[in-house]
């Protein structure tokens, strides 16, 4: 029985941890893309981060 018990809790523990990952990584990336379109703004057409956060809050103050 306390076999089965061990087991199970490793399974679990297995789980939860690619789940974790799974979620840093998820993270991660978006964190890259936001970072890679900004710096594409600012390089190519001269639009800062402060420019795009005042149009994102104007939307948000739409809805």
């Amino acid at each position: 029985m306390e076999l089965l018990i061990v087991l199970g809790a490793i399974v679990i523990a297995i789980v939860v941890f690619g789940w974790v990952f799974k979620l840093i990584k998820n993270t991660i990336q978006t964190v890259l893309l936001v970072t890679f379109l900004l710096l594409a703004l600012y390089f190519i057409f001269g639009i800062g981060p402060d420019a795009v956060w005042d149009q994102i809050q104007t939307w948000l103050e739409g809805t």
